[in-house]
C-alpha cells in the first residue's frame, strides 16, 4: 500500500478532532478514502452513501486535476502524494 497525505476540508475536520491532514494508505483515491473511513468512522458518513458508494458530492485535487466520485477508485496514488478533499457545491 501506499502512504499520502490527505488534507480535510474545514467541514470534515470537526469528525477528526480537527486534524487538517490525515495519513492514509491506498494504491487508489477510493482505497485511500476507505482506509481514512477505517481510521475515523465518523469520516464515513461524509465519503460514503448508506450503500458504501462515494457520494457524489465528494471530489478530489490530485496533481492539480479534480477527480471526481464516479472516478475514484480507478485513479492510482502513488507514495508521497497529497490529495485534497472538497465537496462539490450544485445549484444555480
Amino acid at each position: 500500500m501506499t502512504a499520502v497525505l490527505v488534507q480535510l476540508p474545514p467541514v470534515l475536520r470537526a469528525v477528526t478532532g480537527g486534524a487538517r491532514v490525515l495519513e492514509a494508505q491506498g494504491g487508489t483515491v477510493g482505497e485511500v478514502l476507505e482506509h481514512l473511513a477505517a481510521q475515523c468512522p465518523a469520516l464515513a458518513l461524509h465519503l460514503f452513501d448508506e450503500n458504501h458508494t462515494i457520494r457524489r458530492n465528494i471530489i478530489c485535487i490530485h496533481n492539480e486535476g479534480i477527480v471526481r466520485a464516479k472516478d475514484m477508485n480507478a485513479h492510482t496514488v502513488a507514495a508521497g502524494d497529497e490529495l485534497l478533499l472538497a465537496n462539490a457545491l450544485a445549484g444555480g
